[in-house]
């Protein structure tokens, strides 16, 4: 990594975000001087992939550092409206088992 790449690096945990807006999974982070790759950020950790087909790490956002350009930002609608689909489906199959079924 160059001393430029170093000097852009901020603490995942410094990358704040709009009430309604969630960060994104899938970029890369540099944790302990190790490149790694995040593939889901939670309220206070990171789930981390060292390596492709190495088991999966949780760390503190502080200790994840991220080049702010390379994080991609998602609205929490779409996250619940997903949820409310699931939730929708799973209702409409529980009533579809309720009733009878024509022969």
């Amino acid at each position: 990594m160059s001393e430029n790449d170093a000097e852009r690096l901020v603490s995942l945990d410094q990358v704040t975000t709009e009430p309604e807006v969630v960060i994104l999974p899938d970029f890369p982070a540099v944790v302990d001087g190790k490149r790694v790759w995040v593939t889901a950020v939670l309220d206070r950790t990171a789930v981390v992939e060292p390596a492709p087909g190495e088991p999966k790490i949780l760390v503190s956002r502080q200790r994840c550092l991220v080049d702010p350009k390379d994080i991609r930002f998602g609205y929490v609608a779409q996250r619940d409206a997903a949820r409310r689909g699931r939730e929708a489906a799973r209702r409409n199959r529980a009533a579809q088992g309720a009733r009878p079924r024509a022969a």
